[in-house]
């Protein structure tokens, strides 16, 4: 397992993401743009005002998105023994990587899936190590690696 690596392919999946997310934002900003000349009715009034709670939505959506970004650049950190934020474990069946929410993504043949610092699983693996077992939802896995 070769974790720059992998961190370099989830941050390349972000990147892409965020990117995405911008153009969204950028289209929910344009519908709702009210023209201030135009007669409009209610149903165009409507529809612009749906856009707007929409890109207010979407600003959030991508705001966020930036920061975990950037959290994922900034979080390769040296290998430890114990699960920490920025940890990336190695199961049988999977990936994960730990502190920041990220979109799955294929590695080496398995499916990579981000934890976020605030959710149950977090304190599912922090502080366990190699040949450790974790149990995430139904699924019982081991710690065959650690980075």
């Amino acid at each position: 397992m070769n974790k720059q690596q992998i961190i370099e392919a989830v941050i390349a999946s972000e990147e892409h993401f965020v990117e995405k997310l911008s153009v969204t934002l950028e289209e929910y900003k344009n519908a709702s743009d009210l023209d201030e000349e135009a007669t409009m009715d209610r149903q165009e009034m409507s529809q612009a005002n749906e856009a707007k709670d929409m890109q207010l939505r979407m600003q959030l959506q991508y705001d966020k998105a930036k920061v975990d970004l950037e959290e994922l650049r900034n979080g390769v950190t040296s290998e430890t023994s114990t699960v920490a934020n920025g940890s990336l474990i190695e199961t049988e069946q999977s990936f994960y990587y730990v502190g920041v929410p990220v979109h799955s993504i294929e590695v080496d043949g398995k499916t990579l899936y981000g934890i976020s610092s605030d959710s149950p699983a977090y304190t599912e693996v922090f502080g366990k190590s190699t040949g450790d077992s974790i149990t995430l939802g139904e699924n019982k896995h081991k710690i065959i690696a650690l980075a």
